[in-house]
């Protein structure tokens, strides 16, 4: 007597419990989507409701005051203008500039101007070097300084120094990382 069975007649997958599964898990995430969907329009109640206090608040903070005179108003904030514009000049870092300045410069080179822009962090440097090879050296070192980015030739130009002296006067502009 021989047995013989037949495996592929036989459904070892219950299909019955893989839909309930399935129907659990779209059901899960239907909640989950319409608890997010809730939660993305109450922040947008929200937001819209900050966004009305701020302006509310601005326009409080912008107007005159009602028992200040006109006249006296402009001049407070003429004043407060002029002491913020002092605030800034002075939290800019010369020191640090100074330093990094400092140690770039090569033998053969002297500035003459250095004026630093504090709001776009660019620095335009004026100076004289005995030869251009000297001028040089120095664009080298600035382009390799950590501190400087962005450094451009704009001018240089012959200039006699005296009768027996030649010399180069340049600009240069770059960008400062010191802030």
């Amino acid at each position: 007597m021989r047995f013989t069975i037949n495996l592929a007649t036989r459904v070892y997958v219950d299909q019955r419990l893989i839909s309930q599964v399935f129907f659990a898990v779209i059901a899960l995430l239907l909640l989950v989507l319409s608890w997010n969907t809730f939660v993305a329009f109450s922040n947008l109640g929200e937001l819209h409701r900050l966004k009305s206090d701020i302006a509310t608040y601005e326009g409080r903070l912008n107007s005159r005051p009602k028992d200040v005179p006109e006249r006296e108003y402009t001049r407070l904030l003429a004043e407060i203008g002029f002491f913020n514009g002092v605030i800034e000049r002075k939290s800019f870092n010369w020191l640090g500039l100074l330093e990094q300045m400092e140690n770039t410069m090569p033998e053969g080179v002297a500035l003459v101007s250095l004026a630093p822009d504090t709001k776009t962090g660019e620095v335009k440097i004026d100076g004289r070097a005995h030869s251009f090879a000297n001028l040089r050296t120095y664009l080298e070192k600035l382009d390799e300084s950590k501190a400087f980015t962005k450094v451009l030739l704009l001018s240089h130009h012959d200039v006699a120094v005296s009768d027996k002296v030649q010399g180069v006067q340049f600009t240069i502009s770059c960008r400062t990382a010191l802030q």
